[in-house]
Formats: C-alpha cells, sequence, structure tokens
C-alpha cells in the first residue's frame, strides 16, 4: 500500500489534505478562544480606579471591557438636573436612586455624566434647594464646589416609552442617558457612574443619613463563562480534519485494492491462458501424429506400431 501511495497523484492529495486539514485546525483553535473570549474583566481590573475622562469617551457606546469599571474625575454636582428613578433595591428593599448630573473635568465639548448618589426608600417631593439641602447633610460638602467623585461607570439603560416627564418631581422607570439628553437638555456621556465617595482636600465623604443610603452596585462577578455552542463548533471543525485525512486515506486504499484485484484478474488471466494454450499444443501434436501415422501408412502399407 505504501507504494501505491507514493504515486505522484496520491502525493499531491496529500498535501492538498494537510493544507485543508490545518485550516480545520486552526478553525478548531479560534473557536475553543471563543468559546471563553467574551469574559468577565478580573476584579484586579475593574476596581482599580482610572480616570473618566481616559477611560471613556463621551459620544459613543459602552464596550464590554469598559462598563464596570471604578473610574474617578473632578466636578460639581447640578442639583437642578435631578430625577428619581424607580424599583432600586438595596439590601433587599425596594426604592429610588437619586440621580443627578454632574459636570466633569477635560470632558471634550463640555460633556455631562448622570451620577446616581442616594437611595431613598420611597418618592419623596423635593426642589432643586431641598434636593441640595438632602446631599449637603447626608455628605457635610457643598453641592456647587468642586469634588473628586470615585464611583462605578454603568452603561445606560434602555429608555421606557410613555414616561410623563412633565410631572414633578422627575422620576423614570429605567436610567436611560438618552432619555436624560432630552429631560436636561445637555449633552452626556452614553453611560452612568454610580457614586461611592466623594473627596474634598484629600477627605473622603459618603452619603450617610436618616432616610438615605449611598447607592451600592457590586462588581461583575469572575466566573469565566463557557460558551458550549464555539465548544461543539471546535469539535466539529477537528472532527472535518480528521475526516479530510480518512477520505484521502480511503482514496489510496480504493486505489491499492484495485490494483490488487487487476493483479489477480491478470493472474487469472495468465493461468487461463496458459490452460488453453496447452490445450492448443496438445491438440495440435494430436493432429501432427495423426498426419504423420496417415503419411506412414500410405507409404509403407501398415501401421506404424506393426
Amino acid at each position: 500500500m505504501l507504494r501505491t501511495a507514493l504515486k505522484p497523484r496520491w502525493i499531491g492529495f496529500l498535501i492538498l489534505t494537510l493544507a485543508v486539514a490545518s485550516l480545520f485546525v486552526l478553525l478548531t483553535q479560534w473557536q475553543f478562544a471563543q468559546s471563553t473570549a467574551v469574559q468577565p474583566r478580573t476584579h484586579a481590573e475593574t476596581e482599580t480606579p482610572v480616570a473618566l475622562t481616559e477611560h471613556f469617551e463621551p459620544g459613543v457606546a459602552m464596550m464590554s471591557d469598559q462598563a464596570d469599571q471604578m473610574v474617578h474625575f473632578t466636578g460639581t454636582i447640578d442639583p437642578e438636573h435631578t430625577v428619581q428613578v424607580e424599583s432600586r433595591v438595596d439590601e433587599g428593599n425596594v426604592g429610588l436612586w437619586l440621580v443627578s448630573s454632574a459636570d466633569v473635568e477635560g470632558a471634550p465639548e463640555n460633556n455631562n455624566i448622570p451620577i446616581a448618589w442616594g437611595w431613598i426608600p420611597e418618592e419623596i417631593e423635593a426642589d432643586t434647594s431641598e434636593i441640595t439641602a438632602l446631599f449637603e447633610e447626608s455628605t457635610g460638602l457643598s453641592m456647587d464646589e468642586p469634588m473628586q467623585i470615585y464611583g462605578r461607570l454603568i452603561p445606560g439603560e434602555g429608555p421606557t416609552p410613555n414616561t410623563n416627564h412633565f410631572i414633578e418631581p422627575k422620576r423614570t422607570q429605567m436610567l436611560s442617558t438618552a432619555e436624560l439628553v432630552n429631560l436636561w437638555n445637555q449633552p452626556l456621556y452614553a453611560g452612568y457612574v454610580v457614586a461611592e465617595t466623594f473627596t474634598v482636600d484629600g477627605t473622603e465623604h459618603v452619603v450617610s443619613g436618616e432616610g438615605i443610603e449611598d447607592v451600592g452596585v457590586a462588581p461583575q462577578p469572575e466566573e469565566r463563562e463557557v460558551a458550549w455552542l464555539n465548544i461543539f463548533y471546535a469539535v466539529e471543525w477537528f472532527i472535518f480534519a480528521v475526516f479530510s485525512l480518512y477520505l484521502w486515506w480511503r482514496f489510496v486504499r480504493d486505489d491499492y485494492l484495485k490494483d490488487q484485484r487487476e493483479a489477480e484478474l491478470d493472474q487469472l488471466w495468465e493461468q487461463h491462458w496458459r490452460a488453453q494454450e496447452l490445450q492448443r499444443l496438445r491438440e495440435q501434436a494430436r493432429q501432427e501424429k495423426a498426419a504423420a501415422a496417415q503419411a506412414y501408412r500410405a507409404y509403407y502399407g501398415q501401421d506404424p506400431a506393426e
């Protein structure tokens, strides 16, 4: 069979088969890599604060490798642009988030970013001055002074249809930056920050007071998830690679068996030809012998044996 495999056509076919099998193996490796490619980033990455202006740009969608990141920026909070976001859970209790617009020092085109800075158990009837007083009493800071805000960057949620923005106090069901752009009439980042601390002159301050709590959002879990569909595709490509090599072997084997069969037929034909040739020669010898005997009788008048 080795002699059959060394035929030029099968060597060429083997080279083509190896090229195809190599491509399938590369696809197998790629599918295995994709099965664990989209994974939550490690806490060592997300929990190390980075500058918001260096991590995320306004006017673009937030990518998965940008979300859930602890960021910091310097700015002031605008109590006039504040909404209450419904159905927010804190330690098992359902309440609302207080979300205000904050300017970002160094942001292009003076884009602001919404920050969720307080959790309240139920809706409050509060105007701008009351929101300001609530923030200042719970943090001990003046709302109009620049402060360094630390928090987690979260992508904006989808807008809620049929939301009445003309009621007071302003409230929404979802924290949608696209909705807040129209409500506040100012350019915003496509995401928001869940504020954890406010730092002024090196001193950290948190929201804590009667009827209000700070907003807590835990980081995404680090557990790696496997995309089993990609694993299935990887196994499938590997099977294709093995099958391509099997096809080459099967073609070589069929050619070898064909050669073997032809050799057997040639041998049988040779044996059959020899038998026929031997019979022909015997018949020829018999006829020559009969002719010689007849000639002998005609000449001597008797059989050769007498």
